[in-house]
């Protein structure tokens, strides 16, 4: 959302992260820059990306119940992303 956004939304982007100073509302004007410029979208399908290879990369182990767990807490974490 930062490189996309416009000069405004950077001066937002520098108040709010950059010097810390945050108000009344600016949390749900950071939730409307995030949803319009895409980056919630982005973010919830790297994390997806980043299950299925974790997923994957356990088949490089033994069959083992905690193998088992890890691929069900990999799917479940992104589950909980909705």
């Amino acid at each position: 959302a930062v490189a996309a956004a416009t000069p405004e939304e950077r001066e937002f982007w520098v108040r709010t992260i950059e010097k810390g100073r945050q108000q009344d509302g600016d949390l749900d004007h950071a939730l409307t820059l995030l949803k319009r410029h895409g980056a919630l979208d982005a973010t919830e399908a790297d994390a997806r990306g980043w299950a299925r290879k974790a997923v994957t990369a356990l088949d490089a182990l033994p069959d083992h119940p905690i193998r088992g767990m890890l691929a069900e807490l990999a799917d479940y974490v992104v589950s909980r992303l909705n």
